[in-house]
């Protein structure tokens, strides 16, 4: 893997604290219910993804969509969004633990808000990479 740089390493200090806050919440409200397992373990793998997901993006992440580079491998061989799709797994994995189906209005909201980001981005890279941004969109799952 490549070495990461301060940047980067500045990148991943908004994951782990989430990653770490959703651990604390875990053990505080713990009672041993199987949607409470499944929660953890799903936000858990989540989190693992995300950070990897992050770390392989390098300094080609930022909040606002810009891009210099395709970021094609690793995760980014089959899944053109990870850190997207992990960071909503994550959130669906602390609502299966907390159960109130309330919460579901919370994984809606930020479903939303990262079709609205992946639809940004996705044009931003299609008009910036034309024909390579095509072909890899063809290669990948979603």
């Amino acid at each position: 893997m490549q070495k990461l740089s301060k940047p980067t390493k500045l990148k991943l200090i908004m994951p782990l604290i989430y990653w770490v806050a959703a651990n604390v919440l875990f053990f505080t409200l713990f009672s041993g219910t199987a949607n409470q397992w499944i929660g953890i373990i799903t936000t858990n793998i989540a989190f693992v993804f995300w950070i990897i997901a992050r770390m392989r993006l390098g300094n080609a992440f930022s909040i606002a969509p810009k891009t210099n580079f395709l970021v094609t491998t690793g995760l980014y061989s089959k899944l053109r969004h990870p850190v997207y799709y992990f960071s909503i797994l994550a959130l669906v994995g602390v609502c299966v633990f907390i159960g109130n189906p309330f919460l579901a209005l919370a994984v809606i909201g930020l479903v939303l808000l990262e079709w609205f980001r992946i639809a940004k981005e996705d044009a931003l890279l299609a008009k910036k990479f034309g024909k390579e941004y095509t072909a890899y969109r063809k290669q990948t799952w979603f």
